[in-house]
């Protein structure tokens, strides 16, 4: 029998989630916009409407999203997995609510370059 004043080992003063991702998406698991990916941008494009309800998670992105934000940074300040988010942000996509970006794609190295850096490791 154990007493109050004992401490268990396993109880923690902060237990982190309660909610379970897979509520945060209503048990869908994947997003009708698979092209969003880890380095896409994505910025709030208007504020919800009183009729759009939307998740705390999903206000909490459009606050965020004031200024680009990469999807991996979203998910990064809303402790969440990248798939619950991409599957929030496809629900804000359908409402118009954001708009997503690629960032510039970049050019291939120059070889001259990569041949540099090739020959500066090897001299370590």
């Amino acid at each position: 029998m154990r007493h109050w004043s004992e401490e268990d080992p396993w109880e923690d003063d902060d237990p982190g989630r309660i909610v379970r991702p897979y509520t945060v998406t209503r048990g869908r698991t994947r997003s009708g916009h698979g092209d969003v990916e880890l380095i896409t941008l994505i910025t709030t494009v208007r504020p919800p409407t009183r009729a759009q309800r939307l998740q705390p998670e999903q206000d909490r992105l459009l606050a965020m999203c004031r200024r680009p934000m990469a999807l991996v940074e979203v998910a990064a300040h809303l402790d969440l997995p990248v798939a619950v988010v991409r599957i929030l942000l496809g629900d804000l996509l359908d409402n118009e609510l954001i708009s997503v970006s690629s960032p510039p794609a970049v050019g291939a190295p120059d070889a001259r370059l990569l041949q540099a850096v090739i020959d500066g490791i090897r001299r370590l």
